[in-house]
């Protein structure tokens, strides 16, 4: 079974994300115990982590970074307003 594309990212606090998919699922994704590896690490400057595009479904940063549209899905929790408030 293939991962659905990206369609909208929304950036929380903490380095997490908000990914509508194409099937229409909401998901949070936690980027932060990715900023460890070499090619993350610009990803630590907030501005940086603000400059992204949607390319083939998944997340490119401008400084080359991106993962797989799998590890954005698999990786990725549901969405739950609850703890949306805490973040």
């Amino acid at each position: 079974m293939q991962s659905p594309d990206i369609k909208s990212v929304e950036i929380l606090k903490e380095y997490s994300l908000i990914l509508t998919f194409t099937n229409g699922e909401i998901k949070i994704f936690n980027m932060k115990p990715y900023l460890k590896y070499p090619i993350f690490k610009p990803l630590n400057n907030e501005n940086e982590f603000k400059m992204f595009s949607i390319i083939d479904g998944t997340i490119e940063w401008n400084c080359g970074a991106e993962l797989s549209i799998d590890t954005f899905y698999l990786g990725s929790k549901k969405f739950n307003k609850e703890e949306l408030k805490e973040m």
